[in-house]
């Protein structure tokens, strides 16, 4: 199976996730940025890992502009923040994605870290206000829902 794992990452904890997933389905890995679009068609399977920045999928307006290309193929979507799935902030955000879009892709939301000292002047303040505290809840065994997707394709 043709697999790719496309990401976007701020402070690492995407990667470390796309690069964990990748060895675990042996699959091709790319920073979007990087990417040559024109080989999307010559996968079959398409995991997109995203941070959530701001009540943000950083990932969102990719999806949606390539999402002609993309909505024949099998698209997973993992998000990577500090607020758990359960939280409306979480739950907004993934509803901020095209329901057309939503429908027809696989999702999860993963823990991230959270490491004051690679934060902006106001990435501060807002930690600060939320009384957020230093913590890192990156673990490969938060990729099992996905490994388990991509494996029940075959």
């Amino acid at each position: 199976m043709n697999i790719l794992i496309l990401y976007k990452t701020k402070y690492g904890s995407t990667e470390q996730y796309a690069r964990w997933i990748a060895e675990e389905v042996n699959a091709d890995i790319s920073d979007v940025e990087s990417f040559d679009i024109n080989r999307l068609d010559s996968y079959y399977t398409i995991i997109i890992g995203s941070p959530t920045y701001m009540g943000q999928i950083q990932m969102k307006d990719f999806l949606e502009q390539n999402w002609e290309i993309l909505k024949h193929k099998n698209i997973y979507l993992f998000t990577v923040g500090m607020f758990p799935w359960e939280s409306p902030e979480s739950k907004k955000s993934f509803e901020m994605i095209r329901e057309h879009i939503r429908d027809k892709i696989g999702f999860s939301k993963l823990p991230g870290r959270l490491d004051t000292g690679k934060l902006s002047l106001s990435e501060k303040l807002i930690a600060k206000l939320t009384k957020a505290k230093p913590e890192d809840k990156v673990h490969r065994d938060n990729i099992a829902q996905i490994v388990k997707w991509v494996k029940e394709l075959s």
